[in-house]
């Protein structure tokens, strides 16, 4: 028999390994979990149909696809959370990870890969998968855009962001204009116009999510309200005019996203356009019925009858098809658990004390939790068709791995705050 402490010994060694593996919040790791344990679920039952069109009636062949790339994530998320923030919060280094995903996303107009209309994905050559760079770019946005509020901590609240507007303010102090300029705009919106501006020509919801995180972000780093109002008028007027130089001289999908914003029909009734309203109506219609068809319940895992109707029900309409299956009660887990994801960055953000750490807890957790609920309102048809998928859920290759790899940050950060070992400038609090 083996003697008691031997017994503790090997607990105590068992439990270490455990911490080393999945380090952080206990809680957050049990949510990943779950959603990922549904992902297989929800692909195994709403790709059958495809299975048969495209997989030679392998009806497992899109689950061991998404296992893949889940474990891969996995993968992902137990290495990232093993190193200390103060790695990678060097501003060189976010400098160089920014750039390259910039330049990776300028490679989609170029040599990227053309689906539904849209150079979204690269190839790779040796490896012969496809990757969404916008993933890349989003998760170093949200990275450098903590570092450079972070420095700014001191005095950010009398901080100028934007220098002046009109002809006659810089006239009356051009050089107090140029050092707003130099010194602010382009080290913190510099950044932002460039990736979502890249992002906005191929993809204008996941733009528009990436700035309304960015602007959440700037809020919280106690960026002045009145400069976040003249940001907010200022892109809303630039985009206006560039989506309707765009509309006018047909460049990328400005036609496909004035139709889906229901002003395509006013500005200029064409066949384009009542095709693709046709297609959206189509789509929102099969997921009202896979909704409706749900009830209290649903029908069942493997039971749906909209699998082979409703459009893109392992992506897009991915939450409609929960529903379906899986009930009201289902519909309410979902939404659930990514809430309990953004509380959870919320508390590990409140623990943080410090800038960097926190504001990309908080940037990632938010960009998750938009993306989430801009799929679920699409899928209620409550918001016009994005084609944003359900993160850890939908059918998915480098968006399941870069979506872990977020996690896998938030995760790092939270096992730091537990072990105390997080830096804690004071120049850098968020209280001061």
């Amino acid at each position: 028999r083996s003697h008691p402490m031997e017994e503790r010994k090997t607990a105590s060694e068992k439990a270490s390994l455990l911490d080393r593996l999945f380090g952080g919040d206990r809680i957050l790791w049990i949510i990943i979990a779950i959603l990922s344990i549904i992902s297989l679920l929800v692909i195994y039952s709403s790709t059958a149909s495809m299975a048969y069109r495209k997989a030679g009636g392998d009806t497992a062949h899109y689950f061991f696809q998404q296992l893949k790339f889940i474990l891969l994530g996995f993968a992902a998320m137990i290495v990232i959370q093993r190193f200390n923030y103060q790695r990678y919060a060097r501003p060189k280094l976010l400098s160089i990870v920014f750039i390259a995903a910039l330049l990776f996303m300028l490679m989609t107009f170029f040599v990227g890969v053309n689906l539904n209309d849209a150079s979204r994905w690269l190839k790779v050559p040796i490896l012969g998968v496809t990757f969404q760079p916008s993933d890349f770019l989003r998760i170093a946005l949200i990275a450098i855009l903590a570092r450079q509020l972070a420095k700014r901590q001191v005095g950010i609240e009398r901080m100028p962001l934007l220098p002046a507007l009109t002809l006659r303010g810089w006239k009356k102090n051009p050089e107090k204009n140029i050092n707003i300029l130099m010194r602010n705009t382009l080290p913190i919106l510099g950044p932002i116009v460039l990736a979502c501006g890249t992002i906005f020509m191929s993809n204008f919801s996941t733009s528009a999510i990436t700035f309304c995180t960015c602007w959440i972000m700037l809020y919280v780093g106690r960026v002045k309200t009145k400069e976040l109002v003249k940001l907010l008028v200022l892109i809303a007027g630039v985009m206006i005019l560039a989506v309707s130089v765009m509309y006018i001289f047909n460049i990328g999908r400005s036609h496909t996203w004035v139709n889906r914003l229901g002003i395509g029909t006013l500005v200029n009734q064409t066949e384009q356009t009542e095709m693709q309203n046709e297609d959206d109506n189509l789509q929102q219609e099969q997921a009202r019925i896979a909704i409706a068809s749900g009830g209290l319940l649903g029908k069942g895992p493997g039971n749906s009858t909209q699998r082979s109707n409703l459009p893109h029900s392992y992506s897009d309409f991915a939450y409609a098809f929960i529903v379906e299956e899986y009930g009201l009660v289902g519909a309410v887990t979902i939404l659930f658990l990514y809430l309990c994801i953004f509380f959870r960055g919320i508390v590990i953000f409140r623990r943080c004390g410090t800038a960097f750490p926190g504001l990309l807890v908080l940037g990632l957790c938010l960009m998750i939790t938009f993306q989430a609920i801009c799929n679920m309102l699409v899928s209620v048809c409550l918001f016009p068709v994005t084609g944003q998928t359900l993160p850890l859920i939908s059918l998915g290759g480098s968006s399941i791995v870069f979506t872990c790899m977020a996690l896998g940050l938030i995760l790092g950060i939270s096992r730091q705050v537990k072990e105390q070992s997080l830096d804690r400038p004071r120049k850098e609090s968020l209280l001061e």
